[in-house]
């Protein structure tokens, strides 16, 4: 029997306070209303969604009032919603906003979404910039794949576990990324790291664990590899992610199997017809 489970993944929404910009100059808000809007204006031609995955960075100041507005602004879309904290966020502030497993420690995660085992990981590393999984966060991780055998598993954080080629970002990524990888290299069902930080849609094909970056529905990590390149952002057209996961005709019924598709945001011409 044919099973197919959609899961949207959101990334870098950075929501201020009202009244204000992101860096004086990015409104947030706008652009989060205009990706809840998009997603639910597509939601007949995506097919049902099962699932709402945010890789962190859901605030600018990780705030109390942050929260409450960022949750008003997600609230139109009706999905089990899954976050996690990024190097923006407050750790604290996000267990009073929104329901963890735990009353203590990192904010990690395991949500059961069709036949998809959500593991998000705490990579926050309070007042840095960089992500790090801690010993805890790793032992949860191995005991949690320990009794999942091989079902297909979607292991979300916020820090990407790889290079990029944008140097400043590139400092700021998961520091302990081959523990991961290694851990994730002993599952042998259908498997993909989802995760945020760098604004920009990137992936991996590490043979341990494919990995895929979403972009943000605002600003842009400016694409630039040059040495020393500065820190910037753009405003190029936003984005979230589509990860599908089927056991269809695609992979001859024989297991799960993930396929990830870039969703732009903002106005387009279209649909026209081919006229076939």
């Amino acid at each position: 029997m044919t099973k197919i489970t959609k899961i949207i993944q959101l990334s870098d929404t950075h929501i201020v306070r009202e009244g204000t910009l992101a860096y004086g100059v990015v409104d947030t808000a706008k652009y989060l209303e205009q990706a809840v809007r998009a997603i639910n204006e597509r939601l007949e031609n995506m097919g049902p969604i099962d699932g709402l995955v945010i890789s962190g960075d859901l605030t600018d100041f990780g705030t109390p009032e942050e929260y409450e507005r960022f949750q008003r602004l997600i609230e139109p879309l009706k999905f089990p919603t899954v976050v996690m904290p990024g190097n923006h966020d407050d750790r604290e502030a996000m267990r009073g906003a929104f329901q963890f497993e735990n009353q203590s420690g990192p904010l990690n995660t395991h949500r059961i979404i069709g036949p998809v085992h959500v593991l998000a990981l705490d990579s926050l590393v309070t007042s840095k910039p960089h992500g790090f999984l801690t010993k805890e966060t790793l032992a949860w991780l191995k005991q949690k794949l320990a009794g999942i055998n091989n079902e297909p598993i979607m292991v979300a954080l916020h820090h990407p576990p790889f290079d990029t080629g944008i140097e400043h970002m590139d400092c700021q990524r998961l520091r302990n990324s081959e523990e991961l990888l290694d851990i994730l290299n002993n599952h042998k069902g259908a498997k993909q790291i989802v995760c945020g930080h760098v604004h920009r849609h990137i992936t991996s094909f590490d043979d341990r664990c494919p990995a895929i970056i979403a972009p943000s529905p605002a600003h842009a990590v400016a694409l630039d590899h040059r040495k020393n390149g500065p820190s910037d952002f753009t405003m190029e057209p936003g984005g979230v992610l589509l990860h599908t996961c089927s056991n269809d005709d695609i992979c001859g019924g024989m297991g799960y199997r993930f396929r990830s598709e870039f969703v732009p945001l903002g106005t387009f011409d279209g649909p026209y017809s081919f006229g076939l």
